[in-house]
């Protein structure tokens, strides 16, 4: 099945033709209210950025940078919410500013649809544009990719919507992020200010240290209430700071006990079971909490049971008001639960992607060895592909098995193809692969100079002799 690239919020993903050949079809992104939804548009690339008031405040150079790039720009579609104006009209200011209104194009979409889909498949029945989709709130139909890092990404996007301004606001002082999270072929790897909250400023630090790291979702709102409150009248929050801090504490109180989904619905059932103000009042009311109390003493994860449990209790149990308060805490508590247990379930697939990347790859070098060259360019494209999913391009093996296609693109004469495979090669291990592979930048220089002359060689049919097709086969394949 076709993939597609997820967009979090803040950031940008960029499209290309060349990206269908890893089987990613188009980009995709969500959850947005206040934040509008930015749709560039050329034949050469498309893409789709998720644009919030902390983007247009601090990051709109990167921004206009990731605009001003693409080759023959033809539309800008902005997506906005019904009556949400505020972000809306700066994002159209900003682009005016840079000096693309005339390719504006203003579209809305209600309540009932949560997610935009981009692709260069034109869908003639669009009524926003017809390369977009718009998805209801739901993701069914869409095989998702998301950055191997998107977790902490996101969480640190989130939990600085109010940590951290008080003192970036003193220091007038933003510290730069990459906007773009996939270029059309792969992850951008992220800096370290972009993944933990940097508490080297006082002041940060107090805040963060004013959230106990053992407190339940309820109180971690409660703290970052006190934060948000001290900076409304500093940085414009679009958002009333009551409503955005208990967004901002399920990301906090995942960063802060990494993202441990089954510790995390225990702690908050607890609490749920001791402070719920209702009063049990049938003896279905009393059994459940009782067994509820007996399955938190269990070590492993209870969520299956509790939910089993609390399914029975909503089908069998009259109403009364304890029913009605502990059967939508713990409906939340298991949105809470769900949404955490998808980024593990996606580590633990990446690790699986990982594992057939590196099986392909290894077909691929036997099949070199045999001078099956047919055949290993096609397993060292099957193993990019899945490297692509899975990692970002500060990965040695990512950059090793794309000099690997490449020499045997080389092999069968195809020097176009090949040039491509070791140029990106190159590209990765001369610019995001650290320490610098020294050796490896030079052995895939002298390949792509190989071709080159190769090339040059037009009027005549260039063979390689035996001893020396024996001499380039084992010239580093695989590094």
């Amino acid at each position: 099945m076709t993939k597609t690239i997820y967009v979090p919020q803040g950031y940008c993903a960029r499209l290309i033709p060349t990206s269908e050949s890893y089987d990613i079809g188009g980009l995709y992104t969500d959850g947005f209210s206040t934040c509008n939804i930015l749709a560039c548009i050329s034949e050469e690339e498309v893409i789709l950025a998720h644009v919030d008031n902390l983007t247009l405040m601090f990051w709109n150079e990167n921004l206009g940078q990731a605009i001003k790039q693409i080759k023959n720009l033809k539309e800008i579609i902005i997506i906005s919410r019904e009556n949400e104006k505020h972000v809306n009209e700066a994002l159209i200011s900003f682009i005016n500013f840079i000096g693309f209104q005339s390719l504006i194009v203003k579209k809305e979409v209600d309540i009932n649809h949560g997610g935009i889909y981009i692709s260069f498949n034109k869908q003639n029945d669009s009524d926003i544009h017809p390369n977009i989709t718009k998805y209801p709130r739901s993701r069914e139909g869409l095989e998702l990719i998301h950055h191997p890092q998107e977790q902490q990404i996101e969480a640190v996007q989130k939990i600085h919507q109010i940590v951290g301004m008080n003192a970036k606001f003193n220091a007038q002082n933003m510290p730069k992020k990459k906007f773009l999270i996939f270029d059309g072929q792969a992850w951008e790897p992220m800096d370290k200010v972009e993944l933990t909250i940097d508490t080297s400023n006082q002041i940060t630090k107090e805040e963060m240290n004013f959230i106990s790291k053992e407190a339940p979702f309820i109180e971690v709102a409660g703290r970052l209430i006190g934060i948000a409150e001290s900076i409304k009248n500093k940085v414009q929050i679009i958002t009333p700071p009551k409503e955005l801090s208990m967004q901002v504490a399920f990301y906090m109180e995942g960063y802060l006990n990494q993202y441990n989904h089954s510790l995390l619905f225990k702690r908050n059932l607890k609490e749920i079971i001791d402070n719920i103000t209702a009063k049990p009042q049938t003896k279905e009311d009393r059994r459940l909490k009782k067994n509820l109390n007996t399955i938190l003493i269990k070590d492993n994860d209870i969520f299956s049971e509790v939910n089993n449990l609390c399914k029975s209790y909503k089908e069998n149990a009259p109403d009364n008001q304890f029913k009605t308060y502990i059967t939508i805490d713990i409906k939340d508590l298991s949105e809470m639960y769900l949404k955490r247990k998808y980024y593990h379930d996606l580590k633990q697939l990446y690790q699986e992607f990982q594992e057939t990347a590196l099986r392909l790859n290894k077909e691929g070098f036997d099949c070199y060895q045999a001078k099956n060259f047919s055949r290993a360019t096609q397993l060292f494209r099957s193993a990019i592909k899945y490297f692509t999913y899975c990692s970002s391009k500060d990965n040695p093996k990512l950059a090793s098995v794309y000099y690997s296609c490449g020499r045997s693109h080389q092999q069968l004469g195809e020097y176009d193809e090949a040039k491509f495979f070791l140029n990106t090669s190159l590209t990765l291990r001369e610019n995001y692969i650290e320490p610098r592979p020294r050796a490896e930048i030079e052995r895939t220089k002298k390949a792509i100079d190989e071709c080159i002359r190769a090339q040059e060689q037009s009027s005549t049919i260039w063979v390689e002799s035996s001893s020396n097709r024996a001499s380039s086969n084992s010239q580093g394949l695989g590094k």
